[in-house]
């Protein structure tokens, strides 16, 4: 879709102020990628986890005297040990610059970790892996809110409300990437699992709008271009290879190959240009981009693309050893005698790799099955245990990208290029000290939150920012977004900007309604 009429699409939803607002911040103009002089991420991957958790649970900020005022003495849940005192903290390597380092509850026995009991091998992967490397965690960010929805609106694009007021943070990668990748990965941005809902592109062009993945499975009925999938198309899947033209006939400086019946389709919305309003051309350019898009993935054949690849590999040809003690999938955990046990999360994690091992796509979102949203008497201590198994998940997914080759970049893992992201809509209400020195313990939607920041061009082993005992977030330095230095909390547009600048882009670049900052000391350029 050309910038125009994108222009005029983003004029009738926001009116003529707001878009000059969008000229100036540069969100209007050419989508291709600058030449980087830093070795920047090349693709993004967002790890969501639904319904609120508590990140303190997992990498702890606080200093040692916070920590009993709002972290509840140990003691089990199913079976599985939860809560620590500040003896029990440790760094996953001595401190990076002024930041304070990753340190996470020692649940695991260091002589063995796989052991299991009044041990629990959870968040060893972080350790085992070395991910504290490419690592970093922002704490306390005010996401504007504590509803679900428009929490989940705010982790995606930064500002909080009941619809998007800017594209996603996936579309944004997407889009700025396409020109670049735009003949290499047909499926630019990918959504594999989407429990709290599906990140929006709002008005950028229908590259940029996500795609539904569910499995592979899912693919054949519509994209794949096999007659043993689909026989209709026997005798009408030969391509041509020619110059792709946009839906004013204009060349845009790719190929593309095309069956007759889609260069037949193609023309249509060529020929119905600036025929009737400005509003029916950009319906027909946003339809003109679409099909463009499913010619290349039907020409690239996704779905043998996709069968051909593995996903978890590593993970199963050289299975880690504290793992000995669960299931056979790799991506599970269990609790207790077996009162619990984690299935079904290996498939989407599967299907996320194999996009990205592919290099079929730029963005993939996930969410990781469990929902935080528990309102019981349980809750500190179902976020304790299952957020601590989740995120050993997630441990075990960046060690997969760690071990994985880099497409196209020698000497590169793929993790050195690929930013990931783990987040939650928002946070959930932080326990308390009574006078009896026993602990209030309340469950309920909190704004404030943390996001783990992995992969290439982020800073290793920190964590910035911090809580009050109360579960606030306390002031960080932020470059603002007219390049002047700031310290206040940080908000979920800051957190989406860090994300951007890590990924080579200049302010210039995106714009978020009611300003941003870039949190220092995550990036590492």
């Amino acid at each position: 879709m050309p910038n125009t009429s994108r222009r005029t699409l983003l004029k009738w939803a926001l009116g003529a102020g707001q878009l000059a607002l969008l000229e100036r911040a540069g969100l209007l103009g050419s989508s291709a990628a600058r030449a980087a002089d830093i070795d920047v991420p090349s693709r993004l991957v967002v790890l969501y986890i639904p319904g609120g958790y508590r990140p303190a649970y997992y990498f702890t900020p606080m200093g040692d005297a916070d920590i009993p005022l709002c972290v509840p003495t140990s003691s089990s849940y199913n079976g599985e040990p939860v809560f620590f005192d500040a003896s029990k903290l440790v760094s996953l390597a001595p401190e990076n610059g002024p930041y304070q380092p990753l340190r996470t509850w020692q649940s695991w026995n260091p002589a063995d970790p796989a052991a299991r009991g009044s041990y629990s091998p959870l968040m060893y992967g972080f350790k085992h892996f070395a991910l504290h490397e490419q690592l970093s965690v922002l704490h306390g960010i005010d996401q504007g809110t504590n509803d679900h929805q428009s929490a989940f609106i705010a982790s995606m694009c930064g500002v909080a409300g009941a619809d998007y007021r800017a594209p996603a943070v996936h579309s944004v990668i997407a889009n700025h990437l396409f020109e670049k990748y735009r003949e290499s990965r047909p499926l630019p941005f990918v959504v594999v699992t989407g429990e709290r809902g599906t990140p929006l592109g709002m008005g950028l062009p229908s590259h940029a709008s996500p795609v539904r993945v569910p499995s592979i499975g899912a693919l054949k009925p519509q994209l794949s271009a096999k007659p043993a999938d689909n026989p209709w198309w026997t005798g009408l899947d030969a391509r041509t290879a020619g110059p792709e033209l946009d839906a004013h006939g204009k060349p845009t400086g790719s190929n593309l190959k095309t069956t007759t019946i889609e260069r037949f389709s193609l023309t249509r919305a060529q020929r119905m240009m600036d025929r009737s309003t400005a509003k029916v051309d950009s319906y027909l350019e946003g339809l003109h981009g679409s099909l463009s898009s499913v010619s290349r993935v039907l020409a690239t054949d996704v779905v043998s693309v996709l069968e051909s690849t593995k996903g978890i590999d590593v993970l199963k040809s050289s299975r880690p050893a504290y793992l000995s003690s669960y299931l056979s999938e790799t991506f599970t955990y269990t609790f207790g005698l077996a009162n619990f046990h984690l299935t079904g999360l290996d498939p989407r994690m599967d299907l996320a790799l194999r996009l990205l091992k592919s290099d079929l796509c730029t963005s993939v979102h996930v969410s990781l099955q469990v929902d935080f949203d528990t309102h019981n008497a349980f809750g500190h201590a179902f976020s304790c245990a299952h957020g601590r198994g989740l995120m050993d998940c997630v441990a075990r997914f960046l060690g997969e990208l760690k071990a994985a080759p880099a497409p196209g970049k020698p000497g590169k893992t793929l993790l050195d290029d690929t930013l990931v992201l783990v987040m939650s809509e928002f946070g959930r209400s932080w326990a308390s000290r009574t006078s009896d020195n026993s602990y209030y313990q309340p469950d309920d939607h909190h704004p404030y939150t943390s996001v783990c920041f992995a992969g290439g061009n982020v800073a290793a082993n920190r964590q910035v920012g911090s809580y009050t005992p109360r579960g606030l977030g306390v002031p960080v330095d932020i470059i603002e977004e007219n390049g002047q230095p700031s310290k206040r909390v940080p908000r979920a547009a800051d957190a989406v900007t860090t994300a951007l600048r890590i990924m080579g882009m200049n302010t210039s670049d995106f714009f978020i309604p009611g300003g941003y900052g870039e949190v220092a000391g995550i990036r590492k350029s």
